[in-house]
């Protein structure tokens, strides 16, 4: 059971929603490319997104989730490597032919995106986890105020403003 106050779902689910919406925008922008043409800047630096989404998310994870970070982080190798090969197995359904492995077939691409996304899942999760514990070494203790009292102050004798009959005339001529 987890603690109620743990955020290591949270910490997943923003994983998970990384990759895709990194694979989502991909395979937009293939689709729209493969359309109307002059958008393969964009998908080959949305490629480049996918092909790292799953470090980044691991990252994410394993800095936020408070125990098993690195374990969850590392889910994010087959998450991606089935996105992956569900694009392709879409885009051979749609028509447009988009081999990215060089193996030309699902079974070749699933291998090598997972095989790419577990080591980029687990540099992007060593990564978090030893700055999530550099941090944690890092914070202070929280320092706690001391009551408030008339007691720690000084004592400070504030004399009375004069009146305005008392106050120096100033004369402009």
């Amino acid at each position: 059971m987890l603690p109620r106050n743990n955020n290591i779902g949270r910490a997943w689910v923003s994983g998970i929603l990384a990759v895709f919406l990194a694979h989502l925008a991909w395979f937009g922008a293939i689709v729209a490319d493969a359309r109307f043409g002059g958008l393969m800047p964009l998908v080959v630096l949305l490629l480049l997104v996918v092909l790292n989404i799953a470090g980044v998310a691991a990252f994410m994870i394993a800095r936020r989730a408070a125990r098993l970070g690195l374990l969850l982080a590392l889910t994010m190798a087959p998450l991606t490597a089935a996105l992956g090969t569900a694009a392709n197995l879409l885009f051979g359904a749609a028509g447009v032919r988009v081999d990215i492995s060089g193996f030309y077939d699902n079974a070749g691409l699933f291998s090598s995106l997972l095989l790419y996304g577990a080591f980029v899942s687990a540099a992007g999760g060593v990564i978090g986890t030893w700055l999530r514990g550099k941090s944690a070494a890092e914070t202070p203790a929280p320092v706690s105020a001391p009551p408030a009292s008339n007691e720690n102050l000084p004592a400070m004798i504030v004399e009375p403003a004069p009146a305005s009959d008392e106050l120096p005339q100033i004369r402009s001529d």
